[in-house]
């Protein structure tokens, strides 16, 4: 399954946040999320967003155009103590909504309508990506290849 990643030999259930004001958008994106394995927390605005972070999510799928707080006033204050992958979802498709989604702390940038499919694709590279770097290892050339020195296990592969 791809939203289980092991660590210390212990499986672990990644965990998606959604915030969207679309109750709809919401509703399908947590049943497509947790077919996959994934635990989905959602959120129907950036107020109750800021109420459950500290749930600690491995990823965020955040709304641009939502009434009480825009998502990239969001992102900027989500940014001051999260660090994982923020994706906006939103209609807003020129270059400079992008740009400033960029500049604001996301991602990836998603224009609605998009494929589920691709989305899902996505989100579990954003966490591969994630998890890669929690586990970097140090690769030294040696006169016979390549040394792999992977600290955090104690282990150096030739």
């Amino acid at each position: 399954m791809i939203a289980k990643i092991i660590s210390g030999g212990v499986e672990m259930t990644q965990t998606v946040m959604v915030i969207d004001d679309e109750i709809e958008i919401l509703d399908m994106l947590k049943r497509y999320f947790s077919l996959e394995g994934y635990h989905v927390i959602t959120a129907a605005g950036g107020k109750e967003a800021l109420q459950k972070l500290e749930k600690q999510p491995d990823i965020i799928l955040l709304d641009i155009n939502m009434p009480d707080i825009d998502g990239l006033s969001l992102c900027k204050s989500i940014r001051n103590f999260i660090s994982c992958p923020i994706l906006f979802l939103t209609a807003n498709a020129d270059d400079s909504d992008k740009i400033k989604g960029f500049g604001a702390g996301g991602d990836d940038y998603i224009v609605k309508p998009f494929s589920i499919d691709e989305l899902g694709a996505r989100v579990s590279a954003h966490l591969r990506r994630e998890n890669r770097s929690k586990t970097k290892s140090r690769v030294l050339f040696v006169h016979s290849g390549i040394a792999d020195i992977r600290f955090r296990e104690h282990e150096v592969m030739l």
